[in-house]
């Protein structure tokens, strides 16, 4: 007689998942897919993996929002995340994940506040830097929680840390983003990430309005990252397709930052930082 398929793995245990975090609803939910085939804008990856639906940073102009499911939620995006409770249980069954690129995470923060806790996305880790499973994996954060997990990131040998870094003004952060790290601990979390031997890429994407771009370039230029890109807010291309949430584009005219704007201080940039890439080409596997 087979044993049950189910029977053999271990489910992975997490502390007991919170109704709320802060003032956002949690819910916990189970997936049948861990890995989704990458596709669009994503599409040089062979997968993005989401540990969780929703993100409790809730920044201002976030595209993910599109995806939400509903429009009730989409409206309410940073007041609610959904936890995919099985998720190490199911990156451990998807046996083809060596060498295969992928990117964490395309729509949520795998190191939102509510990681802090649960260790979701530590666990995944703990899986993907076994020997026969490692991916050639980027990991995407605005969080220096990914500090935290140095000793499995070092583990594996195709890995790079992009952190988004929007703006050299925390004035222009709190207004966009305020649930987020200050800009200062981001900076410094990618210091220590490059301290512990893995490769870390910057994220001027969107880029918000700044204050002094050609200092902001020097200090991005002293990190010595691997991959450095810039890219002006998603445009709009209709309800069926994601784009930057209007509340974003409204605070963005009350600063007066326009395509010119972003224009002027993305050569500022360029001339401080040669191979600093635009949208889609800056997001490339590792």
């Amino acid at each position: 007689m087979q044993p049950q398929l189910d029977l053999l793995f271990e489910p992975a245990t997490l502390p007991v998942i919170p109704a709320s975090i802060g003032q956002a609803e949690v819910r916990s939910v189970s997936t049948k897919q861990i890995l989704t085939p990458a596709t669009g804008f994503m599409s040089a990856f062979d997968y993005t993996l989401n540990p969780y639906g929703g993100c409790t940073f809730g920044c201002s102009y976030c595209y993910a929002a599109f995806f939400a499911g509903s429009t009730e939620r989409r409206e309410r995006w940073g007041y609610w995340v959904d936890v995919k409770q099985n998720a190490v249980e199911q990156i451990r069954r998807s046996r083809g994940t060596y060498g295969k690129k992928i990117y964490m995470s395309s729509v949520t923060d795998p190191y939102q506040p509510i990681e802090r806790e649960l260790e979701l996305t530590r666990g995944m880790l703990e899986v993907l830097a076994e020997p026969e499973r490692q991916p050639r994996l980027v990991v995407q954060t605005r969080s220096p929680l990914v500090v935290r997990d140095a000793d499995l990131l070092s583990r594996l040998a195709h890995v790079r840390v992009n952190m988004t870094i929007t703006t050299d003004d925390e004035a222009v952060r709190k207004r966009f983003e305020p649930l987020c790290p200050s800009n200062e601990r981001r900076i410094e979390a990618l210091r220590e990430m490059k301290g512990a031997g893995v490769r870390i890429g910057v994220c001027v994407t969107p880029m918000l309005p700044l204050r002094d771009p050609v200092t902001f370039a020097r200090r991005l230029a002293d990190l010595q990252a691997d991959v450095y890109v810039a890219q002006p807010f998603k445009p709009s291309r209709g309800p069926f397709a994601a784009s930057t949430r209007q509340i974003a584009t409204d605070i963005l005219q009350e600063f007066g930052w326009t395509e010119s704007s972003y224009r002027r201080a993305f050569a500022e940039l360029r001339r401080h930082l040669p191979h600093l890439h635009e949208g889609q080409e800056g997001f490339m596997p590792e």
